[in-house]
């Protein structure tokens, strides 16, 4: 007799694994070292630098490859979840994973920054039609406050269906057909 098939699990489940790891760390240091920004030492025990000190050298390397024109204001929490942020996108990247929007949402794209709403960036509701009056023109933006880029998100608005799924739209047949469809084809 022959064996069933067994269904086969999700493809790359170990990278799956590493990246919601990767996004756990850095949403969880990020959180931890707001509420207790003098949390760690400078030196451990026996002398050695401990991991307050590497994440502040890190944020300080950062700082240096800044040119002298740019602002960017750096979290209290140090460079481990910048590079913990950062590490995730790589590793989605070359393993050709897309992450899911939850995901993307949760970083700042230009700094790396976790995006922790009253901590590390504040969000609020706009709408840029004429005085206002539009309400399917909300969009709500979440601003980062290390880096003051903006991510807008529409409230209340559909997505467009894939390219695939959608109907075509044909033109009517009483409608008029554009001057370039109305030119003879030729062969």
């Amino acid at each position: 007799m022959a064996k069933n098939k067994t269904k086969g699990g999700v493809p790359n489940k170990h990278l799956r694994a590493r990246l919601s790891y990767l996004q756990q760390a850095a949403i969880y240091l990020t959180a931890r070292n707001a509420h207790h920004p003098d949390s760690g030492r400078c030196c451990d025990a026996t002398g050695h630098p401990s991991n307050r000190a590497v994440e502040r050298d890190y944020a300080v390397k950062r700082d240096d490859d800044l040119s002298p024109g740019s602002s960017l204001n750096f979290p209290a929490t140090g460079g481990l979840p910048l590079y913990l942020n950062s590490h995730l996108r790589q590793v989605a990247l070359k393993s050709q994973i897309r992450l899911h929007t939850d995901v993307k949402h949760a970083f700042c794209k230009a700094c790396n920054t976790a995006l922790v709403e009253g901590q590390t960036c504040r969000r609020y509701i706009e709408n840029l039609s004429k005085g206002g009056k539009k309400p399917h023109a909300d969009v709500s933006v979440l601003q980062c406050n290390a880096c003051g880029a903006a991510k807008r998100f529409p409230i209340g608005a559909k997505r467009q269906k894939r390219k695939g799924e959608r109907q075509p739209c044909l033109p009517s047949a009483e409608e008029p057909l554009p001057a370039q469809s109305r030119a003879p084809c030729r062969i």
